[in-house]
């Protein structure tokens, strides 16, 4: 008697890495279809987060270079510091040996480094968490952190292209404050009390669009509509710069 022989299932096909990184600025929608049906790629988080932090790292020591906007940078201690004394509360002394210290090339490049470092980290894994909390709990989403990673990481590609670009800003304006966006209209009078300013500032075109592909991502890897998601993605960001408005006031 002949045995029957059941059809073995295809595995998805996996595109390589470099396909995929490509793809996400053209056709996200394919990519992450793809990303939902194939096994968790670390490369797709992974590769994008070492180039972040090396770029991240490169940006620090690039800025920390240029006298104008390192004077920029180091602006805001300084003024922090002025208060700190005009209330008793440091002697001129201190200041002045503080303000030495955080001057110093070794000094700025080192703890400018090291907290760009920690914001690429916290970025990329803390607002992973968030979108996977989110669906997780709202919409029942069974995809696990790491699938969610691969979409963030992968999305992450478009905000790096959104560093690069703001990056050549800073430097062919010759302000911190120069990017895509809103921060644009404010960076000759730029206030870090200002809410206003803050919030422009925090408000990237490239963001924009990085969010969108973010959404897309989430209606692909939960199964929920892609306008509900990229809504969501959204409000969420919209959520992140108030709260970094509101603190970067408050420093």
């Amino acid at each position: 008697m002949d045995t029957i022989q059941q059809p073995i299932a295809e595995e998805p096909k996996i595109s390589s890495f470099f396909d995929r990184a490509s793809n996400i600025f053209t056709s996200p929608g394919t990519v992450y279809t793809e990303v939902a049906a194939a096994p968790v790629q670390t490369s797709s988080w992974l590769l994008p987060f070492i180039v972040s932090l090396l770029f991240a790292v490169l940006s620090v020591i690039a800025v920390s270079s240029n006298a104008t906007l390192k004077e920029q940078a180091l602006e805001p201690q300084r003024q922090a510091m002025q208060e700190r004394v005009d209330k008793g509360e440091m002697t001129q002394e201190q200041m002045d040996q503080a303000s030495a210290m955080t001057e110093s090339a070794i000094f700025t490049m080192g703890f400018g480094s090291i907290v760009a470092i920690i914001v690429v980290a916290v970025g990329t894994f803390g607002g992973t968490l968030i979108f996977w909390l989110v669906w997780k709990l709202f919409f029942k989403m069974q995809a696990g952190y790491k699938k969610i990673l691969e979409v963030y990481g992968l999305a992450t590609l478009i905000g790096l292209l959104g560093s690069i670009v703001t990056l050549i800003m800073i430097f062919l304006f010759d302000s911190l404050y120069a990017s895509p966006g809103g921060g644009l209209l404010v960076m000759n009078n730029f206030d870090r009390h200002n809410f206003g300013h803050m919030f422009l500032a925090s408000f990237n075109i490239i963001s924009i669009w990085q969010m969108g592909v973010v959404g897309i991502g989430m209606a692909k890897v939960s199964g929920k509509s892609q306008g509900s998601s990229i809504g969501i993605a959204f409000v969420l960001w919209i959520i992140w710069i108030i709260i970094q408005a509101i603190l970067g006031g408050l420093r």
